[in-house]
């Protein structure tokens, strides 16, 4: 689902699988994009919400969020209702608060919904680790315009098109989230916080100075691994049973009436464990595409094979985010990380 707001999407050099815009061929800043690609965007008011007492109309004390008339709808909406202590931020001020704090041009940019929703999204530093083979990561800006959703600051491997990968996007964050690092869900602010802007510029700010040193940390890291030989079967065994090792728990510990059902259980985690090592290490010895015979190719070996092989009944695409799979791989990432030490 794309619930692209009335044609208001920018997307940088490629296209989007909804095709509702032409990918544009020119690096833009937020502020231009609102004004050539979202029709100068909107504004929002908040205004007094009245009702009739006793035939005269009067002020409850709260307020109605309203998105105003403009030259993509000119019919207002209510976005939801507030007390006078929420004051939301202006989509432009949220491009302007981007192109300042950043200062790199967007990679995407679009509203969700009925316009209640946008996103920001920019590329930050990316590394190459062998030739050809390049990690890629995008900072992220989610804002609502109502009180649910208040705005958010994250990073992500998923690079945002449509309301589905924006919450693909951000569910990996929340999955990877190490705050040492600056990665995943960053910051999160609402709009009771009258510094709201500010301080989701200095966030914005603070993210993108990090961004380079962090992206150099990683790209190190992966460098290791690639220059990593695995010597021989006996390496590449260890490795494997070391990041899925076979439980040694037994049922001995329950209730002789539940023993056989949880002995089933250890022996069904078991086979699933083997699976996954034969899987991988058939992909390492030499059925993978263009794997390494070091640490950067067991983890491609591993990556492929969860991306590719592994049979499942639900969606694979959601787990590779942030389900099963993605705890898997990092359970290789780990594993060659304490090696490599």
């Amino acid at each position: 689902m794309d619930n692209i707001f009335q044609r208001m999407f920018y997307s940088y050099m490629k296209p989007a699988w909804h095709a509702i815009r032409e990918p544009s061929l020119v690096e833009k800043t937020a502020e231009e994009i609102i004004d050539d690609e979202c029709q100068g965007g909107f504004e929002i008011e908040n205004r007094p919400v009245t009702v009739t007492l006793n035939g005269v109309p009067t002020e409850t004390g709260d307020y109605a969020i309203v998105r105003c008339s403009s030259k993509a709808d000119p019919n207002e909406v209510v976005f939801d209702y507030c007390t006078e202590r929420y004051h939301p931020l202006q989509p432009r001020e949220v491009a302007q608060i981007f192109d300042a704090n950043v200062r790199q041009p967007a990679e995407t940019l679009a509203f969700l919904g009925k316009g209640d929703n946008m996103f920001i999204s920019w590329a930050m530093p990316e590394f190459e680790v062998v030739v050809g083979d390049i990690v890629k990561m995008y900072g992220i800006v989610r804002t609502g315009f109502d009180t649910k959703h208040g705005t958010k600051l994250f990073t992500s491997s998923v690079r945002p098109v449509c309301e589905n990968t924006v919450v693909w996007a951000e569910a990996w964050a929340r999955k990877n989230t190490d705050k040492s690092t600056n990665t995943g869900m960053i910051w999160t602010g609402k709009g009771v916080n009258r510094n709201l802007g500010r301080d989701l510029g200095y966030w914005m700010e603070h993210v993108q100075s990090k961004a380079l040193a962090e992206a150099n940390l990683i790209q190190s890291f992966f460098g290791k691994l690639a220059k990593t030989p695995i010597k021989n079967d006996a390496e590449t065994w260890a490795i494997l049973n070391s990041a899925y090792p076979t439980s040694n728990k037994n049922a001995n510990d329950f209730p002789w009436q539940l023993r056989d059902a949880q002995n089933e259980k250890i022996a069904q985690v078991n086979a699933g464990k083997e699976e996954i090592r034969n899987g991988v290490y058939a992909l390492f010895s030499g059925l993978g595409t263009a794997i390494t015979p070091d640490y950067w190719g067991m983890l491609n070996a591993t990556s492929e094979y969860f991306c590719h092989y592994q049979p499942s009944k639900k969606p694979v695409a959601e787990s590779i985010m942030f389900g099963n799979r993605a705890e898997n791989i990092m359970a290789m990432v780990e594993t060659l990380q304490k090696k490599s030490a």
